[in-house]
């Protein structure tokens, strides 16, 4: 239950960092009125529905991990399936997310809505690394890995690996600028 707390705090003080809302310079009153203002106009409820499904179906309690799911499907449009493993401090500023298959996605990201993570033609999705930017309307496929610090643009489909502080854009994904700002292809 630990875990879960730490990980849900870390998603908030992602969520209010990423809403130009930083949470560690206010008074304690102040701090729990924005959590309570973040619970209202982001999707951070949807994200801690998840964690607590994770943890239920870890002590396999019956039939309240099915709640959770459906309650972040209906309620904010994001389905983060049962296979999914997230690393603390996960922001989606809007809804519209699907992520499944057996998927890894690490610390302090980024996903835009309208984004799909997941499998293609097998159940082994991707596995994305730590400070990742995830754009509108992107797509992750396959059994990958999209390394640390990557930025994918808006609309990308991204088929094959990504190395650390890429960034990839286009149909299929390809890199436009490394760390070292070189472009290359992905294929």
């Amino acid at each position: 239950m630990r875990r879960l707390l730490e990980a849900i705090a870390r998603d908030f003080a992602w969520t209010a960092a990423n809403r130009w809302e930083p949470l560690g310079d206010r008074s304690r009153p102040r701090q729990l009125l924005m959590c309570a203002g973040l619970l209202v106009r982001s999707r951070i409820v949807a994200v801690a529905l998840f964690r607590l499904k994770q943890e239920l179906r870890r002590h396999r309690v019956p039939v309240l991990p099915a709640v959770c799911d459906r309650l972040a499907i209906v309620g904010w449009n994001v389905c983060i399936g049962n296979h999914t493993t997230i690393g603390p401090g996960l922001y989606l500023p809007h809804g519209n997310v699907v992520i499944d298959g057996i998927v890894r996605i690490g610390r302090q990201c980024v996903i835009a809505p309208w984004v799909t993570i997941g499998v293609n033609g097998s159940v082994a999705g991707p596995t994305i690394g730590d400070n990742v930017f995830i754009g509108t309307g992107a797509k992750v496929l396959g059994g990958i890995r999209v390394g640390n610090g990557v930025r994918i643009g808006a609309n990308a489909v991204v088929l094959d690996d990504v190395p650390d502080g890429a960034t990839v854009v286009g149909i299929p994904a390809r890199i436009v600028k490394t760390v070292e700002g070189s472009a290359a292809n992905l294929q």
